[in-house]
């Protein structure tokens, strides 16, 4: 329906204010593309979130991105991101 995404997960986009609590996501075949893509949003909080990680992919890609939280997410550290223009991690 939508073609290939750029995540293997989810791929937010125009979004204010989404949470994620108690979420795993994870995939059959190996995947390159991170578990989670934001783009254009503000207000994420992502709270005791598992992605399933090899050497070649991230949990996270943002892009325009604001008022980012990540907090328990086995693999990362506990991350607050105030505004940021890129960063994968």
């Amino acid at each position: 329906m939508f073609g290939v995404i750029p995540a293997y997960g989810f791929f937010i986009r125009h979004v204010k204010g989404i949470e994620f609590n108690n979420v795993e996501v994870s995939y059959m075949n190996d995947d390159a593309r991170p578990a989670f893509v934001l783009n254009d949003v503000s207000g994420a909080v992502f709270f005791n979130v598992k992605a399933q990680l090899t050497s070649n992919n991230f949990f996270f890609s943002l892009k325009n991105v604001s008022d980012f939280n990540a907090q328990k997410c086995k693999g990362i550290t506990d991350t607050n991101i105030e505004r940021i223009d890129q960063k994968s991690f």
